[in-house]
Formats: C-alpha cells, structure tokens, sequence
C-alpha cells in the first residue's frame, strides 16, 4: 500500500479529533481482543530477553527481581483479557441476549450471505444492543489503560536505563512489528512462527549416576515392558531411579535454560545434583521395603559425585 496525501483520514485520526473515526476503525477499537493479547506476548519475550543481559559488566547490580514483577503483571494483564473466551464471564443478561437471538443454528442456507442480511433486517436492534453490551463489559479501553499505567508507573531508581529504554521501545515499537509480522504468521506454509524448544525426561538422558542410567536399569522393561505388572520390587525399582533421572534431567534443563556454563559450573551442579538425590531417597526409603539393596547402591554412587568430578579434574 503506497501512502496517499489524498486521503489521511484513517492515518491521522489522532489529529483530527472533530472527524469521526470509521466504523470498523470502532469495531476493533471495541473488540479486538486478540491485538491487545498479541502486544502482551510482545512485551513478555522482550521481558524474557531481558534476562539475558545480567552477565554484561554494565548491568551488574540490576536487580533481576523487577524484571520478574513487571513480567508478572504482564501476565495478569493477559488473565484479564483471556477470561472472556469463558462465557460465564459475561452478565447472565447479555448470555440470555445471546441466546435469544440465536437459540438455533442457522443450518444449511442455500445463500448465507442473503440469510444473514435478512437475519440483521429482523434483529437490527437487538444486534445492536448486543454489540454495546459486550463492548460494555469487555471495556478493551480499561485493559489498554493498565498496562499504560503500569508502565507509567516503572521506578527510574530501580531500572537500569537501558532496561527501562528495551521495556518502553518494545511498548511503543510493537504496533510496527505486528503490521509487518501478522499478515506473515497467517500464512499456511510458513509453518511454526516461534522457535520451539524441546526437552526430554528419559532415562536415556539421565547419566550422572553412570551406574544407573539409561532404561538397562529398570527391571520393567522386560516381558514388552509389562514386568512391573508382576512385582512389587520391581516397580519399586522404576519409581525411585524414575525419580532420581526426573530430578537430574530437571536441574540440567533448568541450568540450560539459564544459560549456565555446564563445565565452568560443573562442581555447584553436581552438588545441588547431590542433594536433592539424597532428599529423594530419605523421603523414600521408610516408603520401598523392597529396595534397600537399590537405595545402599544409590548412596553409594552418590556419594562419590564429588570425588570422580575432582579426578576428572
């Protein structure tokens, strides 16, 4: 679309406050839900990239702490607008409006577009009145003022400046980013839009206790993995090393995801990797009668975390 000096009216509609705005220029105003919950989403990565700035010497002494509020109050933002796909979070009088005036389905009309002309000619007032009240009660303009006042309401004290200055450029620069990028997310054959990360919990992965990684260690993979049907011991067995891969995997996960140096930090997570095994099994053992030779074998490997990371040293 080429910009026309002729014809300005939908472009500078901020400016000329005695011209009317188009109808459907009100409509979305009202109702475009979706648009408001785009620009949250916006703003919640540009929190998340945030996070990724503490490591540079300039931020040191950035309390990330602020970051996670703002954040979390992006997300109750989002509540508020996502609670009206429910219907009960309409009026019992605007849902009995509803469906008194579409109490049917339309069916197969031969021509819709002829049924719902004459469907609008019938309930024009009723339409109408519909449309006011769910406006009304979605009230987009609230929404629109919270988040203004939220960000209003950012401590210069507490923000670094060029935090501060990321949060506001994403506010502001987001319409230009989703006339650009929306049309693009709509097109079929461009596929997933957003990176999509994922992590596995298997025991295949699992392989800080060498001795017991790796699905060789569960007794019910046997008899086409129905084994554990059989026997107590063995689905004892299962569960706590399930427990023990599931905590490892979890740690390394977390650890990826905040972008830890897994060597560098290799001695600090195999310690955190160490305690929480030992949780796990002291919260277990008085609960596995079966396992006590298991649990004696897992202190054991546990024990010796530390020590085979400081000869591989």
């Amino acid at each position: 679309m080429d910009y026309d000096e002729e014809r300005p009216q939908a472009m500078h509609l901020e400016t000329a406050a005695a011209q009317p705005a188009p109808r459907w220029v009100n409509f979305l105003l009202a109702f475009d839900v979706d648009y408001r919950k785009r620009h949250l989403h916006f703003m919640i990565e540009g929190q998340n990239r945030l996070y990724q700035v503490f490591d540079q010497p300039h931020f040191r002494g950035f309390d990330r702490g602020v970051i996670d509020r703002l954040k979390r109050s992006f997300y109750d933002c989002l509540g508020v607008l996502n609670r009206f796909e429910d219907t009960a979070a309409f009026k019992a009088s605007t849902r009995d409006l509803v469906e008194g005036l579409f109490p049917t389905a339309p069916g197969d009309a031969e021509d819709l577009k002829q049924y719902a002309r004459q469907f609008v000619r019938l309930h024009l007032e009723s339409i109408n009145l519909l449309v006011d009240r769910l406006a009304a009660e979605i009230d987009l303009d609230s929404s629109t003022t919270d988040v203004d006042m939220l960000l209003a309401s950012i401590d210069p004290k507490q923000w670094h400046p060029d935090a501060r200055r990321d949060v506001l450029v994403n506010y502001l620069g987001f319409p230009f980013w989703d006339v650009l990028t929306f049309p693009v997310m709509t097109w079929r054959e461009v596929g997933e839009f957003n990176k999509i990360l994922i992590d596995r919990i298997s025991p295949q992965d699992a392989d800080t206790l060498e001795e017991f990684g790796g699905s060789g260690c569960l007794k019910g993979v046997g008899f086409a993995h129905f084994a554990a049907f059989f026997s107590r011991a063995y689905r004892e067995n299962d569960y706590l090393l399930g427990r023990i891969h599931a905590l490892d995997r979890l740690i390394d996960i977390v650890c990826n995801s905040a972008q830890l140096d897994m060597n560098g930090e290799r001695n600090a997570i195999l310690a955190l990797k160490k305690r929480g095994f030992m949780q796990i099994l002291d919260a277990e053992e008085k609960h596995l009668p079966n396992s006590a030779a298991l649990i004696t074998a897992l202190r054991r490997s546990i024990a010796g975390l530390g020590a085979s990371a400081s000869k591989s040293e």
